[in-house]
Protein backbone atom coordinates (compact mmCIF):
# COMPACT_ATOMS: atom_id res chain seq x y z
CA UNK A 1 0.00 0.00 0.00
CA UNK A 2 2.80 2.54 0.90
CA UNK A 3 4.60 1.26 -2.08
CA UNK A 4 1.30 2.20 -4.79
CA UNK A 5 1.21 5.51 -2.68
CA UNK A 6 4.06 6.82 -3.42
CA UNK A 7 4.32 5.58 -7.39
CA UNK A 8 1.08 6.94 -7.54
CA UNK A 9 2.33 10.32 -5.72
CA UNK A 10 5.31 10.33 -8.13
CA UNK A 11 2.95 9.78 -11.21
CA UNK A 12 0.87 12.29 -10.42
CA UNK A 13 3.91 14.87 -9.65
CA UNK A 14 5.16 13.94 -13.24
CA UNK A 15 1.99 14.65 -14.96
CA UNK A 16 1.24 17.51 -13.46
CA UNK A 17 0.79 20.87 -16.17
CA UNK A 18 3.44 23.76 -15.16
CA UNK A 19 1.79 26.97 -14.49
CA UNK A 20 3.53 30.45 -15.50
CA UNK A 21 5.18 30.74 -12.17
CA UNK A 22 7.11 27.65 -13.12
CA UNK A 23 8.48 28.88 -16.06
CA UNK A 24 11.75 30.62 -14.83
CA UNK A 25 15.30 31.09 -15.35
CA UNK A 26 16.50 27.39 -13.60
CA UNK A 27 13.75 25.75 -13.72
CA UNK A 28 14.35 21.75 -13.86
CA UNK A 29 11.61 20.84 -15.86
CA UNK A 30 10.24 17.73 -17.82
CA UNK A 31 9.86 17.79 -21.82
CA UNK A 32 6.94 14.66 -22.63
CA UNK A 33 7.96 11.97 -24.96
CA UNK A 34 6.65 13.62 -28.99
CA UNK A 35 3.71 11.43 -29.61
CA UNK A 36 2.52 13.12 -26.77
CA UNK A 37 3.03 16.67 -28.13
CA UNK A 38 1.48 18.90 -30.63
CA UNK A 39 3.71 18.61 -34.24
CA UNK A 40 6.59 20.65 -34.23
CA UNK A 41 5.55 21.31 -30.45
CA UNK A 42 10.20 21.75 -30.18
CA UNK A 43 11.90 24.21 -32.54
CA UNK A 44 15.70 25.61 -31.86
CA UNK A 45 15.87 28.74 -30.48
CA UNK A 46 19.17 28.84 -31.96
CA UNK A 47 20.99 27.93 -34.51
CA UNK A 48 20.15 25.58 -37.58
CA UNK A 49 19.67 22.03 -38.01
CA UNK A 50 16.93 19.45 -37.12
CA UNK A 51 15.45 18.68 -33.88
CA UNK A 52 16.76 15.31 -32.83
CA UNK A 53 14.02 12.80 -31.30
CA UNK A 54 16.28 11.21 -28.61
CA UNK A 55 15.73 14.76 -26.65
CA UNK A 56 12.12 13.90 -25.65
CA UNK A 57 11.17 11.79 -22.59
CA UNK A 58 14.09 13.73 -20.77
CA UNK A 59 13.99 16.85 -17.84
CA UNK A 60 15.18 20.53 -19.22
CA UNK A 61 16.51 23.35 -17.57
CA UNK A 62 15.06 27.02 -18.54
CA UNK A 63 17.66 29.33 -19.43
CA UNK A 64 14.93 31.82 -20.78
CA UNK A 65 11.26 32.74 -21.25
CA UNK A 66 12.04 36.08 -23.65
CA UNK A 67 9.69 38.80 -22.82
CA UNK A 68 8.90 38.65 -26.72
CA UNK A 69 7.96 35.12 -26.33
CA UNK A 70 4.98 35.30 -24.53
CA UNK A 71 4.22 31.56 -23.73
CA UNK A 72 7.91 30.73 -24.87
CA UNK A 73 11.47 29.01 -22.93
CA UNK A 74 13.93 28.21 -24.27
CA UNK A 75 15.58 25.23 -22.80
CA UNK A 76 18.98 23.15 -22.47
CA UNK A 77 18.10 19.31 -22.27
CA UNK A 78 19.56 17.28 -19.72
CA UNK A 79 20.56 13.72 -20.33
CA UNK A 80 22.00 11.17 -18.05
CA UNK A 81 23.74 9.59 -21.04
CA UNK A 82 21.63 6.28 -20.76
CA UNK A 83 23.88 5.72 -17.90
CA UNK A 84 26.89 6.07 -19.00
CA UNK A 85 29.80 8.36 -17.56
CA UNK A 86 30.84 11.42 -19.93
CA UNK A 87 34.45 9.44 -19.59
CA UNK A 88 32.80 6.45 -20.59
CA UNK A 89 31.46 8.10 -23.82
CA UNK A 90 33.98 9.67 -24.76
CA UNK A 91 37.12 8.96 -23.36
CA UNK A 92 39.31 9.28 -26.09
CA UNK A 93 41.79 12.46 -26.57
CA UNK A 94 41.04 13.22 -30.70
CA UNK A 95 39.82 16.36 -31.13
CA UNK A 96 35.91 14.50 -31.69
CA UNK A 97 36.22 13.49 -28.15
CA UNK A 98 37.57 16.40 -26.72
CA UNK A 99 34.97 18.42 -28.47
CA UNK A 100 32.09 16.25 -27.52
CA UNK A 101 32.86 16.30 -23.96
CA UNK A 102 32.94 20.16 -24.25
CA UNK A 103 28.99 20.12 -24.70
CA UNK A 104 28.31 19.03 -21.37
CA UNK A 105 28.44 19.71 -17.32
CA UNK A 106 27.65 17.66 -15.12
CA UNK A 107 24.85 18.58 -12.17
CA UNK A 108 26.36 17.24 -8.68
CA UNK A 109 26.39 14.26 -7.32
CA UNK A 110 27.52 13.14 -10.74
CA UNK A 111 31.50 13.04 -10.99
CA UNK A 112 33.08 15.80 -12.25
CA UNK A 113 33.61 16.80 -15.78
CA UNK A 114 37.01 14.44 -17.26
CA UNK A 115 39.01 17.51 -18.43
CA UNK A 116 38.52 19.56 -14.86
CA UNK A 117 41.72 18.37 -13.89
CA UNK A 118 43.53 21.10 -12.05
CA UNK A 119 42.12 24.49 -10.91
CA UNK A 120 41.34 26.51 -13.96
CA UNK A 121 39.51 23.81 -15.94
CA UNK A 122 37.43 22.80 -12.78
CA UNK A 123 36.05 26.95 -13.73
CA UNK A 124 36.22 26.07 -17.65
CA UNK A 125 34.21 22.68 -16.69
CA UNK A 126 31.99 23.78 -13.28
CA UNK A 127 29.76 20.62 -11.87
CA UNK A 128 26.55 22.56 -11.16
CA UNK A 129 24.12 22.44 -7.88
CA UNK A 130 20.62 22.31 -7.34
CA UNK A 131 19.20 24.27 -5.24
CA UNK A 132 18.19 23.45 -1.21
CA UNK A 133 20.46 20.15 -1.98
CA UNK A 134 18.08 18.25 -4.58
CA UNK A 135 18.85 15.82 -6.77
CA UNK A 136 17.91 14.29 -10.05
CA UNK A 137 17.11 10.93 -10.40
CA UNK A 138 20.06 9.73 -12.06
CA UNK A 139 23.55 11.41 -12.78
CA UNK A 140 23.14 13.75 -15.10
CA UNK A 141 24.69 16.78 -17.68
CA UNK A 142 23.28 19.73 -18.63
CA UNK A 143 23.98 19.53 -22.67
CA UNK A 144 25.19 22.98 -23.46
CA UNK A 145 25.47 22.88 -26.87
CA UNK A 146 21.76 23.31 -28.07
CA UNK A 147 19.04 25.75 -27.54
CA UNK A 148 15.71 24.58 -27.65
CA UNK A 149 12.61 26.39 -27.14
CA UNK A 150 8.52 25.18 -26.78
CA UNK A 151 5.30 26.60 -25.41
CA UNK A 152 6.12 26.32 -22.10
CA UNK A 153 2.12 25.36 -20.89
CA UNK A 154 3.28 21.72 -22.78
CA UNK A 155 5.74 20.47 -20.41
CA UNK A 156 5.62 18.34 -17.24
CA UNK A 157 6.49 19.68 -13.81
CA UNK A 158 9.93 17.43 -12.48
CA UNK A 159 9.67 14.60 -10.53
CA UNK A 160 12.35 12.13 -8.90
CA UNK A 161 10.05 9.15 -7.09
CA UNK A 162 12.80 8.86 -4.87
CA UNK A 163 12.99 12.25 -2.94
CA UNK A 164 9.08 13.32 -3.24
CA UNK A 165 9.85 15.51 -0.18
CA UNK A 166 11.46 17.65 -2.64
CA UNK A 167 8.70 19.92 -4.66
CA UNK A 168 10.75 21.63 -7.02
CA UNK A 169 13.91 21.30 -8.72
CA UNK A 170 16.18 24.53 -9.84
CA UNK A 171 19.76 25.34 -10.32
CA UNK A 172 21.27 27.27 -7.44
CA UNK A 173 22.31 30.74 -8.94
CA UNK A 174 25.60 30.59 -9.24
CA UNK A 175 25.80 27.44 -10.88
CA UNK A 176 23.06 29.23 -13.47
CA UNK A 177 25.34 31.91 -13.37
CA UNK A 178 28.14 29.34 -14.95
CA UNK A 179 25.89 27.55 -16.92
CA UNK A 180 24.35 30.63 -18.70
CA UNK A 181 28.27 32.23 -19.11
CA UNK A 182 30.15 29.04 -20.87
CA UNK A 183 26.54 28.78 -23.13
CA UNK A 184 27.54 32.24 -23.86
CA UNK A 185 31.17 31.56 -24.74
CA UNK A 186 30.39 28.20 -26.06
CA UNK A 187 27.34 29.26 -28.76
CA UNK A 188 27.07 32.94 -28.75
CA UNK A 189 23.59 32.31 -27.24
CA UNK A 190 22.36 34.98 -25.03
CA UNK A 191 18.99 35.33 -22.58
CA UNK A 192 16.87 38.28 -23.62
CA UNK A 193 14.83 40.37 -21.71
CA UNK A 194 13.24 38.06 -19.31
CA UNK A 195 9.36 38.10 -18.47
CA UNK A 196 8.08 40.07 -15.50
CA UNK A 197 6.20 36.96 -13.36
CA UNK A 198 2.80 39.35 -11.77
CA UNK A 199 3.71 37.60 -8.27
CA UNK A 200 6.34 38.78 -6.60
CA UNK A 201 8.67 37.10 -3.89
CA UNK A 202 11.81 38.23 -2.64
CA UNK A 203 13.30 35.24 -1.73
CA UNK A 204 13.82 34.70 -5.33
CA UNK A 205 16.14 34.73 -7.66
CA UNK A 206 16.21 37.57 -10.17
CA UNK A 207 16.27 36.77 -14.22
CA UNK A 208 19.82 36.56 -15.11
CA UNK A 209 22.21 37.36 -17.81
CA UNK A 210 25.29 36.92 -18.54
CA UNK A 211 27.74 38.21 -21.22
CA UNK A 212 31.24 37.83 -21.87
CA UNK A 213 31.03 41.35 -22.61
CA UNK A 214 28.99 44.52 -21.54
CA UNK A 215 28.74 47.59 -23.06
CA UNK A 216 27.71 50.15 -20.93
CA UNK A 217 27.29 53.63 -21.41
CA UNK A 218 27.49 56.40 -18.53
CA UNK A 219 24.61 59.09 -18.55
CA UNK A 220 26.14 62.19 -18.67
CA UNK A 221 29.03 62.02 -20.74
CA UNK A 222 28.22 59.49 -22.88
CA UNK A 223 31.42 57.27 -23.14
CA UNK A 224 30.99 53.68 -23.20
CA UNK A 225 32.85 51.28 -20.34
CA UNK A 226 33.64 47.77 -21.40
CA UNK A 227 33.01 45.52 -18.33
CA UNK A 228 33.89 41.94 -18.51
CA UNK A 229 32.38 38.83 -17.31
CA UNK A 230 34.37 35.66 -17.64
CA UNK A 231 32.68 32.34 -17.40
CA UNK A 232 33.63 32.19 -13.79
CA UNK A 233 30.95 34.73 -12.70
CA UNK A 234 29.46 34.56 -9.46
CA UNK A 235 27.07 36.83 -7.47
CA UNK A 236 26.42 36.71 -3.59
CA UNK A 237 22.50 36.72 -4.39
CA UNK A 238 20.50 34.76 -3.24
CA UNK A 239 19.86 31.17 -4.07
CA UNK A 240 17.26 29.65 -6.80
CA UNK A 241 14.18 29.32 -4.54
CA UNK A 242 11.87 27.58 -6.53
CA UNK A 243 9.69 30.14 -6.60
CA UNK A 244 8.80 32.92 -9.42
CA UNK A 245 11.32 35.38 -10.77
CA UNK A 246 11.87 39.49 -9.49
CA UNK A 247 10.65 41.46 -11.98
CA UNK A 248 14.47 43.06 -12.64
CA UNK A 249 15.20 42.76 -16.35
CA UNK A 250 18.47 41.07 -15.80
CA UNK A 251 22.20 40.39 -13.83
CA UNK A 252 23.93 43.52 -14.23
CA UNK A 253 27.23 44.56 -13.33
CA UNK A 254 26.21 47.63 -11.05
CA UNK A 255 25.96 50.95 -12.47
CA UNK A 256 28.67 53.23 -12.70
CA UNK A 257 27.40 56.57 -11.88
CA UNK A 258 28.93 59.95 -12.89
CA UNK A 259 30.57 61.47 -10.30
CA UNK A 260 30.29 65.21 -9.73
CA UNK A 261 31.01 68.14 -7.83
CA UNK A 262 28.75 71.09 -8.46
CA UNK A 263 29.44 74.77 -7.48
CA UNK A 264 32.34 74.26 -5.50
CA UNK A 265 32.92 77.11 -2.95
CA UNK A 266 35.61 79.15 -4.26
CA UNK A 267 38.72 78.69 -1.92
CA UNK A 268 41.54 80.37 -2.57
CA UNK A 269 45.23 79.95 -0.11
CA UNK A 270 46.74 83.68 0.35
CA UNK A 271 50.14 82.67 -1.43
CA UNK A 272 48.22 82.39 -4.50
CA UNK A 273 47.88 84.69 -7.52
CA UNK A 274 44.86 84.02 -9.07
CA UNK A 275 43.29 85.29 -12.64
CA UNK A 276 39.72 86.47 -12.51
CA UNK A 277 39.18 83.98 -15.65
CA UNK A 278 40.30 81.16 -13.71
CA UNK A 279 37.30 81.34 -10.89
CA UNK A 280 34.83 79.90 -13.27
CA UNK A 281 37.61 76.69 -13.89
CA UNK A 282 37.72 75.93 -9.89
CA UNK A 283 33.80 76.12 -9.33
CA UNK A 284 33.10 74.16 -12.82
CA UNK A 285 35.39 71.26 -11.35
CA UNK A 286 34.18 68.03 -12.05
CA UNK A 287 35.25 64.01 -11.25
CA UNK A 288 34.89 62.33 -14.02
CA UNK A 289 34.77 58.43 -14.35
CA UNK A 290 37.70 56.93 -15.69
CA UNK A 291 37.19 53.07 -16.40
CA UNK A 292 34.69 53.29 -13.65
CA UNK A 293 36.81 55.14 -11.12
CA UNK A 294 36.63 59.01 -10.66
CA UNK A 295 39.50 61.11 -11.39
CA UNK A 296 39.68 64.71 -10.80
CA UNK A 297 40.35 67.16 -13.57
CA UNK A 298 43.39 69.78 -12.74
CA UNK A 299 42.69 73.12 -12.47
CA UNK A 300 43.51 76.08 -14.70
CA UNK A 301 47.18 76.16 -15.24
CA UNK A 302 47.24 80.15 -14.50
CA UNK A 303 46.50 79.29 -11.07
CA UNK A 304 50.00 79.62 -9.57
CA UNK A 305 51.75 79.63 -6.53
CA UNK A 306 54.58 82.28 -5.58
CA UNK A 307 57.08 81.27 -3.13
CA UNK A 308 57.12 82.03 0.24
CA UNK A 309 60.36 84.14 0.06
CA UNK A 310 58.82 86.88 -2.67
CA UNK A 311 56.22 87.65 0.56
CA UNK A 312 59.21 89.51 2.05
CA UNK A 313 59.59 91.34 -1.39
CA UNK A 314 56.48 92.71 -1.50
CA UNK A 315 56.23 93.50 1.98
CA UNK A 316 59.60 96.06 1.74
CA UNK A 317 57.94 97.70 -1.18
CA UNK A 318 54.73 98.14 0.53
CA UNK A 319 56.68 99.76 3.95
CA UNK A 320 58.73 102.20 1.49
CA UNK A 321 55.08 103.30 -0.44
CA UNK A 322 53.77 104.32 2.62
CA UNK A 323 56.83 106.40 4.02
CA UNK A 324 56.97 108.07 0.24
CA UNK A 325 53.30 109.11 0.96
CA UNK A 326 54.03 110.43 4.54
Amino acid sequence: MGSYSLQSAAKERIERRVHGIDAVQGRVLWLPLKEELPHCAVKRAHGKGAVEDGIYGHPVVVISRPVDEKHAIHFHLITSLQGKKLYQLYNKSNEFHVSRRSWYLPISPTPDHPDATSKKTKKRFPTLELADGATLRWDSYVNIRHVYKINWSLLRVYANPETLITQHYGFERESLIRMLAKSKIFTMYEPASQHQNPVWNESTSEPIHVSTHITQKAKDNGKENILSVSDTASTTSPAYSGGPSAPQLGFRVPHVENYRIADLPLKVPPDTRVNPATTTSVRGMMLQPFEGRPSARSFDPNVMRRPVDQFGTDAKGVMAIIITSV
